[in-house]
């Protein structure tokens, strides 16, 4: 097997992840709207608002986090609980306003979880070409 370059050449495209959860978003509201009731493609494209606004804010926590802007204090903890604090906080509202859509019948619960799950089927198409051009273009040593 081939080794993991020091440039880190292997990383995993997150770029590539962002522009494809839009376009799925897209996608996925444009057929339900030609195929489906007016709620149901309604629920796909808010689903997928939901969803991108949703991992958008968490990639940018982690990255904060993880390259080390929350740690100038120097104090570990502290950078960690703030994390965990906002992460919480975030994942409070998103089960808020998911209640409050299924609730009050703005949202039919089948199209929203459709669209919600636009970031999982874009890191899964984005993770499948990884390991594709890893295993099929890695040469032996």
């Amino acid at each position: 097997m081939k080794s993991v370059p020091a440039d880190g050449g292997n990383e995993f495209p997150m770029h590539r992840v962002d522009i494809l959860n839009w376009l799925t978003a897209l996608l996925f509201s444009g057929l339900a709207w030609l195929y489906y009731p007016g709620l149901i493609a309604k629920s796909v494209l808010i689903g997928g608002l939901v969803a991108n606004i949703s991992y958008f804010y968490l990639k940018k926590d982690l990255k904060d986090l993880l390259q080390g802007k929350l740690l100038h204090s120097g104090k570990v903890q502290r950078a960690k609980y703030r994390f965990y604090l906002k992460y919480y906080a975030r994942l409070t509202a998103l089960a808020l306003v998911l209640y409050l859509l299924v609730s009050r019948h703005i949202v039919h619960p089948l199209g929203l979880l459709m669209g919600l799950s636009v970031v999982i089927i874009s890191i899964g198409i984005t993770m499948a070409s990884v390991v594709r051009k890893f295993y099929f273009t890695a040469k032996e040593a």
